[in-house]
């Protein structure tokens, strides 16, 4: 998955896991699946704004596979936005 992400998607991660890491001193190690996997279930449970600003606009950035992927597993939580997305948004 991490292999797929454009420059602007890889930027917002990047972001995302450095708020992450400044609000509640977690890491996530080396950006593999697993890890990233791990970050993004953490951050759709966060109820931060520019946390949650800056998951989405990584969302808004993945490539439609990643997209589907994020809305159709359990990696994000169950009430979160991305969850109830529609199709349409891809």
């Amino acid at each position: 998955m991490v292999s797929m992400l454009s420059h602007t998607s890889a930027y917002h991660l990047e972001r995302l896991e450095k708020l992450i890491d400044l609000r509640f001193e977690k890491t996530f190690g080396d950006l593999d699946d697993d890890s990233l996997r791990n970050l993004i279930a953490f951050a759709s449970r966060v109820q931060d704004a520019d946390i949650q600003r800056e998951l989405l606009l990584f969302y808004l950035n993945c490539p439609p596979s990643i997209q589907s992927s994020l809305r159709h597993s359990d990696i994000v939580s169950e009430d979160h936005v991305l969850r109830r997305a529609p199709d349409a948004w891809s």
